[in-house]
């Protein structure tokens, strides 16, 4: 409650100058002036729309906007659970490049959570994914400026730090295909021939002279493309919601091919069925002209028993046999 009062008095102030337009304007990163308004005139049309549907306390308008149909569905996702506004009229950022297109970040907003176990910070920034051809593709929330430093400080060159710009888009946008059950923008990113490995910890009964004890043995899930699509559908099935959370995102460039990336994430799955947390591994490759695409993914536990995994025993991309370049 305290919460919701707070962001009421907030709107108060903010709310006598929504009737001003806001301006978003693109500092450097392009050179296509074409691209560059219409990117600039999407932005702005968006985050509009974003305040006028918070001071109204109404759904977003999206059929007119210049933006992917993907990227209406997440964002209509997302503000069923979180109502957010902007409070500068004029915003001025630098455009980055991905491998898909470009991005912009650290456009601010002030949250208003529309559920009631909301606990993330109050102002959160967006991250805008846009096309090459200067269309909108998504909107996220954005990762935090920690987790973007510790991805981007290793960068060794410009292709290097596109990547990472695109594996970043990534890791913002990877919840929200499990909060919208999306098993289609899942399907697209992995590889046909990806392999998926899931580590579960059995608890097996033994005995031990005149005690029970309880011995943990570490088993190891290996599946294809389709058999895991097919177990998560079911997954999505049987479960009313899904929430993924992440920290501690390391990203890791292979020494052999630098067109290979490990990305671990530290997971933690709740859902009205389950929760756990765990290491998260996938294995990118980034290719000449086409989106980048996962060929491994690995889970395991981030504890085993009374022990806690340490770094050296999580699974990274060294355990895989990646092609070298010829």
């Amino acid at each position: 409650m305290k919460r919701l009062i707070t962001f009421f008095l907030s709107f108060l102030v903010v709310s006598g100058t929504l009737a001003q337009d806001i301006k978003f304007s693109i500092v450097d990163g392009i050179q296509n002036k074409a691209v560059k308004e219409r990117m600039e005139r999407g932005v702005s049309n968006l985050l509009n729309e974003i305040n006028s549907a918070c001071a109204q306390e109404r759904p977003l308008r999206l059929d007119k906007m210049d933006m992917a149909l993907s990227g209406k569905h997440s964002l209509q996702a997302l503000w069923k659970n979180l109502h957010f506004m902007c409070e500068d009229n004029q915003i001025v950022e630098r455009c980055l490049t991905s491998a898909e297109g470009f991005v912009i970040r650290n456009i601010y907003t002030k949250v208003n959570p529309m559920v009631s176990d909301y606990n993330d910070e109050p102002e959160r920034a967006l991250t805008v994914r846009l096309t090459k051809n200067g269309q909108i593709a998504s909107v996220a929330m954005a990762a935090s400026d920690a987790v973007y430093g510790r991805i981007m400080e290793q960068g060794l060159s410009v292709t290097d730090l596109e990547r990472r710009t695109t594996i970043l888009s990534f890791v913002e946008n990877y919840r929200s295909f499990y909060d919208e059950k999306d098993l289609s923008s899942i399907n697209r990113i992995f590889s046909d021939d990806a392999i998926i490995i899931t580590a579960t910890v059995p608890m097996q009964k033994s005995q031990s002279s005149d005690m029970q004890s309880w011995r943990e043995q570490i088993k190891y899930k290996v599946q294809n493309k389709p058999q895991y699509l097919t177990s998560l559908a079911s997954n999505f099935q049987r479960n009313k919601y899904i929430k993924v959370t992440f920290s501690d995102v390391e990203v890791v460039r292979h020494p052999a091919n630098p067109n290979y990336y490990g990305v671990t994430l530290h997971q933690h799955w709740k859902s009205s069925t389950y929760e756990d947390d765990g290491y998260l591994l996938l294995v990118w490759e980034f290719r000449d002209g086409e989106d980048p695409i996962i060929h491994y993914r690995t889970w395991q536990p981030d504890r085993i028993g009374s022990h806690t995994i340490t770094k050296e025993e999580i699974i990274n991309i060294m355990d895989f046999n990646i092609p070298t370049l010829d």
